[in-house]
């Protein structure tokens, strides 16, 4: 749309057929806003006409749909999140494809799951398998996408169960893209054999730009929830509209700013082409503030896009211009590596999922040897953030916020189980008048540190191995004789939370449980291997009640 309203066609990375020769040419700048508004308002009224939940960015939808709608997306969210991102992307709006990618493979993960009758649980996990597979398959970053599946549904947590899944589904995505598309990571650069970590002094300059980077994170994290809440708060306007008005102001930046129409990955290809002439050092500062600002009205006013296009791209500037600034000072950098660093510590800071980034970062770049510096500009920028500034406002701090596991973190499950229904009613004991002997072969057999005395299924008391002293006869000392008569006990109606207390006090590995009404009458005895498994129990049937609830 915005090529065939205006003239104007953006640059494309490598993989998708750009060249070292990209050439601006002439374009009717005036038409622009024609364009991202009709864009806007054409993707305005198929969003709030048929799924308004397909609205913004639609990872947080996703990252919301996990959490709190058991992985549920409606079958229809798909369709019209490819159509209007499509659209809004198309026609010059400041947006990225993750995502619509993240809540179009999610939504089908759902789908997938309602035809073969998942429970809540696995709904959950094909949902995530699902993003890692779209997100895999369209940035040519099969372990950075199943990773970011796990990473990006919290803030300092992961998704272990999603991990194995995401992994199979990414792999089996980015195949058949790439067998259609080719295989070769998203960027080009050439010469990138000369890319690498050489010089440790360097190290300073880079952690500089992870500390630029999550001040500029900050501010789009600022920038785009403050302009997305203005526009939530004006209710006289219809909702289709809104899109229309963001759209308008996007194309009046981009009348004096063209790089920041669509996805601007063609430009920062033109940065690893060397193509530096074209970004004087005001226009690279000029270019990110105008990116964050349009992608924050593209996205804010209620149009379908990604943030992470944006991000990259915004990024990979801020890493441009810290290395346009430092190679004149310190020829040993280059400024392709810097734009890289910074490229990922950026969005990898806002994002909430550094590990993830820094791999998908060297997947689309085929920079694998800057590893070192990618993880000190990366974690300097995930902290200079902090945990408030977060681009997805849907992540949760971690898995025990989330319910799709309250039921595991928030039920005190042991108190939930009685020491009657877990102790071990065939247990090992010995007779008060018994020999030592026997009872320390009954010990033995036991595998524990202690047996209960007990005569006529009355408790007499509990021998310990470290009450036999060497010195003792064992055939002619009974067991009476040493045994301990003040007996650390629990009754069958006690939780196993109160036996577990007991049991860390004793040095035996047995608790003794007792009849409620008479305490002398011995029902059975507990450890911590009789615990763990009625632990396990609980979870299993946790998990149970968890699928059911809808």
């Amino acid at each position: 749309m915005l090529t065939g309203i205006t003239g104007f066609t953006p640059p494309v990375t490598a993989a998708s057929g750009g060249s070292p020769t990209y050439v601006i040419g002439t374009f009717d700048r005036i038409l622009i806003p024609v364009s991202t508004t009709l864009g806007g308002l054409i993707s305005g009224i198929i969003i709030f006409r048929f799924a308004p939940e397909a609205e913004g960015h639609g990872t947080d939808a996703a990252i919301d749909a996990f959490h709190n709608k058991n992985g549920k997306i409606r079958r229809r969210v798909p369709l019209i999140k490819t159509v209007a991102s499509a659209v809004t992307i198309g026609s010059g709006g400041s947006a990225g494809r993750e995502g619509p990618t993240a809540q179009i493979a999610a939504g089908f993960g759902s789908f997938i799951a309602d035809v073969f009758r998942m429970d809540d649980h696995d709904r959950r996990i094909a949902m995530a398998a699902g993003i890692g597979a779209g997100i895999g398959s369209i940035f040519l970053a099969p372990l950075g996408g199943a990773l970011l599946s796990t990473e990006i549904l919290y803030r300092r947590d992961f998704e272990v169960d999603a991990l194995i899944p995401s992994i199979i589904a990414s792999v089996t995505g980015y195949t058949i893209f790439g067998y259609n598309f080719g295989y070769r990571p998203l960027f080009d650069i050439p010469g990138s054999g000369v890319l690498g970590f050489a010089h440790p002094e360097s190290l300073i300059l880079y952690s500089l730009v992870g500390v630029v980077a999550g001040l500029f994170g900050v501010f789009y994290v600022i920038s785009f929830y403050g302009i997305q809440g203005m526009f939530r708060r004006i209710r006289k306007l219809p909702k289709f509209v809104k899109p229309a008005i963001g759209g308008l102001i996007v194309g009046l930046i981009g009348i004096f700013f063209p790089e920041i129409l669509g996805l601007g990955y063609g430009w920062v290809q033109l940065i690893f082409y060397d193509r530096l002439s074209l970004f004087p050092v005001w226009l690279l500062l000029a270019l990110i503030i105008a990116k964050i600002i349009a992608t924050s009205f593209t996205i804010g006013s209620g149009g379908s896009g990604g943030v992470f296009a944006p991000g990259m791209v915004t990024g990979a500037l801020v890493g441009a211009l810290m290395g346009v600034i430092f190679v004149p000072f310190f020829p040993y950098l280059n400024v392709i590596e810097v734009t890289i660093i910074g490229m990922i510590s950026f969005f990898g800071g806002i994002a909430k999922a550094p590990i993830s980034i820094i791999i998908m970062g060297t997947e689309m770049t085929g920079g694998y040897t800057l590893f070192l510096p990618l993880m000190i500009a990366t974690v300097i920028s995930y902290y200079i953030s902090g945990q408030k500034y977060s681009i997805y406002s849907k992540q949760l701090p971690n898995r025990q916020s989330s319910p799709a596991h309250r039921l595991e973190y928030e039920r005190p499950i042991l108190d939930d189980i009685t020491a009657y229904e877990s102790m071990k009613k065939d247990y090992y004991w010995v007779s008060p008048d018994a020999p030592l002997r026997e009872a320390l072969q009954t010990i033995r057999q036991s595998k524990t540190k202690g047996v209960v005395v007990q005569e006529n299924g009355m408790l007499r008391g509990f021998l310990s191995v470290e009450a036999v002293k060497p010195s003792m006869d064992i055939d002619t000392t009974k067991v009476r004789d040493i045994m301990d008569t003040d007996v650390k006990y629990v009754k069958t109606s006690a939780t196993m939370h109160t036996a577990l207390d007991l049991l860390t006090t004793t040095t035996t590995g047995k608790v003794v449980v007792v009849d409620d009404a008479n305490p002398q009458i011995v029902r059975g005895t507990i450890g911590l291997a009789d615990i763990a498994e009625a632990y396990n129990r609980e979870i299993r049937k946790i998990k149970l009640e968890q699928s059911k609830i809808g």
